[in-house]
């Protein structure tokens, strides 16, 4: 086992929508573990040729008894989506928590908005949940398809989400969703930006440029990058 990695297994998979698999993974070294919200994990995963590519999720749900959630978009373009959409209850897998959080919640922000993609879904999750009723939250995703938007039931301010289907380069449909809406303060509201690295860079410069946000009021932090930034 790589240095670094922990034996786990897989407890249980289902789509949380008709390209979204959520996976449970269970690992006794965890329990008693509290991940923080918006925390990320690595994941082995061993190729034909004995070698492992290695991917980081970001933990939607955990529990006491050492179980975690992730959500893995099932676009079939690398060896994390087909190992999400072959898993099974039972398999092996090696898993490492990352000792950085990728994007930590500000908790003394009066108001929050999050923006990104089909991949910031869970860790924005994890941070909703973890704000108090009273918190004010707003937040879009821009989606490929709407396949990838998740069902109400399983978002926890379903009231506040909304969804707008890419068109054009990542983070175009969303920037132009975003120039026609009232956001909350930009002087007490924190905004969390992740997803595709084009999309992070487009948001954040028009919430600083365009609304009046402070450049340490935008947490942003790119997933993944586009082979195509034309598509």
């Amino acid at each position: 086992m790589p240095q670094g990695f922990e034996a786990g297994r897989v407890a249980a998979a289902r789509l949380l929508s008709p390209q979204v698999r959520n996976v449970t993974i269970a690992a006794e070294s965890l329990a008693g573990f509290e991940f923080e919200p918006g925390a990320d994990v690595a994941i082995q995963l061993p190729r034909e040729d004995g070698d492992a590519d290695e991917r980081h999720y970001s933990v939607w749900k955990s529990t006491a008894e050492g179980t975690f959630d992730l959500c893995v978009v099932l676009h079939g373009l690398g060896p994390g989506s087909r190992w999400a959409e072959r898993c099974a209850v039972g398999d092996p897998v090696e898993i490492s928590p990352s000792r950085a959080i990728p994007i930590a919640l500000d908790r003394s922000g009066e108001a929050h908005v999050f923006f990104g993609d089909e991949t910031s879904i869970a860790s924005a999750e994890a941070l909703i949940r973890a704000l108090p009723a009273e918190a004010v939250v707003l937040a879009c995703f821009e989606v490929a398809s709407m396949e990838r938007r998740w069902p109400e039931a399983e978002v926890t301010r379903p009231e506040k989400v909304r969804w707008v289907d890419r068109a054009g380069r990542p983070g175009s449909a969303l920037v132009g969703w975003l120039a026609r809406q009232s956001l909350p303060s930009a002087n007490s509201t924190t905004a969390y930006v992740t997803g595709e690295a084009w999309l992070c860079a487009m948001v954040q410069a028009h919430l600083v440029r365009d609304r009046g946000f402070r450049p340490g009021a935008v947490r942003a932090m790119p997933y993944w990058k586009s082979r195509s930034r034309s598509r």
